[in-house]
C-alpha cells in the first residue's frame, strides 16, 4: 500500500524488522500530501463500544542516516510467516506522538489511558 500512495517511491524490506525507504528526506513529502494518510487501531471496549485510535503516518518516519538520509518509514511489514507478526507493537516512535498513563489496580486489573503530545503532529 505505501508503495502505491508514494507512486512507486517505497522500497520495503519484507523481512522481520524491515522498515521501507523513501526517494528522498522527509519533508518533501508534506507538499505531496503522504503525512495526511495514518493508521487507525480498532478498541472494543467491556460495554461493545468501539473506539479507534489514528497514528499519523509520520509518526513512524524519520530521515535515516543509515540510508544516506533519505526518509525510512519504521512500521515493518506483516507477514503470517513471522512470528512478530500476530501483534503489533508500537515503540518509542509512536510515544513522540502519544502518552500513556498506566493505572494497576490490584493483581490482576489495570487501566491505560492514552494522550495526544501537545507537539504532536495535528
Amino acid at each position: 500500500m505505501l508503495s502505491v500512495i508514494t507512486m512507486g517511491e517505497a522500497t520495503c524490506l519484507n523481512k522481520k524488522s524491515g522498515y521501507c525507504v523513501l526517494a528522498n528526506p522527509c519533508a518533501y513529502y508534506y507538499a505531496k500530501g503522504l503525512w495526511d494518510y495514518d493508521f487507525r487501531l480498532k478498541f472494543f471496549n467491556t460495554d461493545n463500544s468501539v473506539q479507534y485510535l489514528r497514528i499519523p503516518l509520520a509518526t513512524f518516519a524519520a530521515n535515516y542516516e543509515e540510508e544516506g538520509g533519505l526518509c525510512a518509514i519504521f512500521v515493518e511489514f506483516l507477514d503470517v510467516n513471522n512470528d512478530d507478526s500476530k501483534v503489533i507493537m508500537l515503540g518509542g516512535m509512536f510515544f513522540q506522538s502519544f502518552y500513556a498513563q498506566f493505572g494497576l489496580f490490584g493483581v490482576n486489573s489495570a487501566e491505560i489511558n492514552i494522550y495526544v503530545n501537545q507537539n504532536a503532529l495535528p
